[in-house]
C-alpha cells in the first residue's frame, strides 16, 4: 500500500497511510506537574521532514500509548485528520492528526538512514519580546550556553507541591542573551553536570523546543515544560553555522549556586463569597477583599460607546496611544503594543444591575475568539460583532473585584477575574423593578435584547430614544441608542484605532477559534502570576486539546 506525505493529508480523507518518526512526544497533564493525563502529544515527522501534531485522547491513552516510543519510525494508517489546534500548536501546521481506537500502529525497521529526527521552526532573540501573550505556536530557539543554576525550589500557586526550576542563560549570534527556565521533570532532566563537563573542550550550543514567550516584571524569559525538549551539539546546518561563527572563541559554562533556594509561599486559597448585585452594592469598594466575590449575573445590554478592544503595552500592560503609524504607550514609552479585549456589559440578577468588564485572557474567554479576527470583521471602528451582541441574555458565575471606576463614582463598574461556570442563554432576563439612580441619570444608553422578554418595559422606562433593528438569523435583535452629545473627538479616535488596526492586520491569516483545553495553560506556573497572585479559573469545558507547558 502505498504510503502520502504529511503535506498530502487533510480531513477530506480516510484512507491515509503515512511513514512517520515520533521526533517527540508527552503526557500533558493540564496545570499541574502530577494531575491525571488529559491526553499524550505527538510530534511527527515524515520523510521529507514535514511536522505534524498528534494527539491520543484521554479514552486511548491506555491501549495506543504503549505502541509509541520516542525516535522511533512508524506506519499509521486509520487515524483521523482534523483542524489544528488555534493555539499552543507544537509545530506550525494547518491540521493534526487524532488517534483513535480504530489506529493501526506499526513500527517500521527498513527506513532511510537520512529519515530527519528533529522538527523545529527557530525564531531570533530580538524577535521574542513581541510572542509574549501571544500562545498560538510554541517556540523554537538556537543559543550557546553561557551560565546554567542548580535547581532551586519553587512554591507555584496553581501546584499542590512546590516544583524544580533550573535556570539557563542563552547567548545567540548577536550575542543578545536571554534566560531560559526549565520547570518539573524538564529542570530534573537536564543534565547540568554534563553539560558543563562539554563547555571545558568546546562550546555548548542547544536547540531549545517546545518553549513559551513570558514577561515578569519587565524582564523577559523563556519558560519549558513538558512539551520542551533539547538537542545539545546536534549535527544539524543550524548548529555547524553557529559554531563557525564563533570561529573558535567560547568560555566555559559558568556554574550558579544560589545563596538559598527560593520559595514563593502559596497563598492560601479563599473561596471568594457568593453575593447578589444589590448586596454589593451595600459594601464599600474599600472593604472589597483581594479574592473578591462571586456573583450570577445575565447579560441585559453591550455598552456600544466603550471599545471592545484596546491596544495593550507589551510591557506594562496598560494602555497604548496613537502614535503616527503605530501606537506608543505614554506610561513607559514602550512602542509595542499587542491587541486585546476590553469587553463592557451590563448585568443584572433582578436585584440591581451593574458594569462587568472582560480584559484580555478572561474575554477570550468570554468569546473564544482570538480578538484580531473579529476586529478584522468589523467594517467601521464602532461596530460590535455578532460574537459580542450574543452575549445579550447569556447567564454567568463570575468571579469579579471592583475597578479604581467605584472609587470615583457612585456606579458600580466590575472587573471579571474569573469565568466560572455558564449556563447559557436565557429565555428572559430578569427585571430591575428600581433600577437605581445611577444607570437612570445616564447620558450613554447601551445595546439591549429587543423581543418580549420580561426586562423589556423596565429598560424602556430607564433608556428613552431606542432604535429597533431586525434580528439576524445568528444573534439576539438589538436596539442601538444615539446620543446627541457624543463628540466628534471620540468619532475620530475610533476612526483612527480603525485606521492603524487594518493597517496592521492587512496580511495576516485569520487566526482560528480558540479551543477550551487551551485554558488550561494560562493556569501554569507563569512566574507573573504567580507573583502577583492570579488566582482565575477557567470556563469548564471538554479538555481534548492543548499542548503542555508552564507559562
Amino acid at each position: 500500500m502505498s504510503t502520502f506525505m504529511m503535506k498530502d493529508i487533510n480531513p477530506r480523507g480516510r484512507h491515509w497511510v503515512i511513514c512517520t518518526r515520533v521526533s517527540r512526544m508527552w503526557d500533558y497533564r493540564g496545570g499541574t506537574d502530577d494531575g491525571q493525563i488529559r491526553h499524550v502529544d505527538l510530534v511527527l515527522l515524515d520523510a521529507e521532514g514535514t511536522p505534524m501534531y498528534a494527539e491520543i485522547g484521554p479514552n486511548n491513552i491506555e491501549s495506543k500509548k504503549p505502541l509509541f516510543a520516542e525516535g522511533k519510525v512508524y506506519t499509521l494508517k486509520r487515524f483521523r485528520v482534523i483542524k489544528s489546534k488555534p493555539v499552543y500548536r507544537p509545530v506550525e501546521s494547518e491540521f493534526m492528526i487524532e488517534i483513535t481506537c480504530h489506529t493501526l500502529i506499526k513500527e517500521k525497521h527498513d527506513f532511510p538512514t537520512d529519515f530527519p529526527i528533529y522538527a523545529y521552526n527557530l525564531t531570533k532573540f530580538a524577535d521574542l519580546p513581541m510572542l509574549v501573550g501571544e500562545n498560538k505556536c510554541f517556540i523554537d530557539v538556537i543559543g550557546i550556553i553561557t551560565e546554567i543554576s542548580e535547581l532551586t525550589t519553587i512554591q507555584l500557586q496553581n501546584q499542590t507541591r512546590a516544583t524544580s526550576r533550573r535556570t539557563i542563560i542563552l547567548r545567540d549570534q548577536s550575542n543578545y542573551e536571554m534566560k531560559l527556565f526549565l520547570w518539573g521533570q524538564r529542570a530534573s532532566e537536564f543534565d547540568a553536570d554534563e553539560v558543563c563537563a562539554l563547555s571545558q573542550d568546546g562550546p555548548v550550543i542547544v536547540i531549545f523546543v517546545g518553549m513559551l514567550m513570558k514577561s515578569y516584571r519587565g524582564e523577559y524569559s523563556l519558560s519549558g515544560n513538558t512539551a520542551c525538549r533539547w538537542y545539545i551539539n546536534s549535527e544539524v546546518t543550524e548548529v555547524d553555522d553557529f559554531f563557525d561563527s564563533l570561529g573558535g572563541d567560547f568560555q566555559p559554562i559558568k556554574r550558579v549556586t544560589p545563596d538559598e533556594h527560593q520559595y514563593i509561599p502559596r497563598p492560601v486559597n479563599v473561596e471568594p463569597q457568593q453575593k447578589t448585585l444589590h448586596e454589593l452594592f451595600e459594601i464599600s469598594p474599600y472593604d472589597f477583599p483581594t479574592e473578591g466575590f462571586c456573583c450570577i449575573i445575565t447579560i441585559s445590554r453591550i455598552d456600544p460607546f466603550i471599545s471592545w478592544w484596546f491596544p495593550s503595552c507589551n510591557r506594562c500592560s496598560r494602555t497604548a496611544l496613537p502614535d503616527g503609524n503605530d501606537y506608543k504607550c505614554s506610561h513607559c514609552g514602550c512602542t509595542g503594543s499587542t491587541f486585546k479585549y476590553k469587553i463592557c456589559v451590563i448585568g443584572t440578577n433582578g436585584t440591581d444591575e451593574a458594569e462587568f468588564v472582560f480584559f484580555g485572557a478572561v474575554g477570550q474567554r468570554l468569546i473564544h475568539k482570538d480578538v484580531k479576527l473579529l476586529m478584522r470583521s468589523c467594517h467601521k471602528a464602532n461596530d460590535i460583532p455578532s460574537e459580542i451582541t450574543s452575549l445579550v441574555s447569556q447567564k454567568y458565575l463570575l468571579t469579579i473585584n471592583v475597578t479604581s471606576k467605584c472609587f470615583d463614582k457612585a456606579q458600580r463598574s466590575y472587573q471579571v477575574n474569573a469565568i466560572n461556570c455558564a449556563y447559557g442563554r436565557q429565555p428572559t432576563i430578569p427585571i430591575v423593578k428600581k433600577l437605581a439612580a445611577r444607570f437612570a441619570g445616564g447620558k450613554r444608553k447601551a445595546t439591549s435584547l429587543e423581543g418580549t422578554s420580561s426586562t423589556e418595559a423596565s429598560l424602556q422606562e430607564s433608556h428613552q430614544n431606542i432604535k429597533n433593528t431586525p434580528a439576524s438569523k445568528d444573534t439576539p435583535a438589538l436596539t442601538l441608542s444615539k446620543t446627541k452629545d457624543c463628540s466628534s473627538n471620540q468619532s475620530k479616535v475610533h476612526a483612527r484605532k480603525e485606521k492603524l488596526s487594518r493597517r496592521q492586520f492587512k496580511n495576516e491569516d485569520p487566526n482560528q477559534q480558540k479551543d477550551d483545553d487551551s485554558l488550561d495553560h494560562e493556569l501554569e506556573d507563569d512566574m507573573s502570576n504567580a507573583a502577583a497572585g492570579d488566582n482565575s479559573l477557567a470556563i469548564s469545558g471538554d479538555d481534548n486539546n492543548g499542548g503542555s507547558t508552564k507559562p
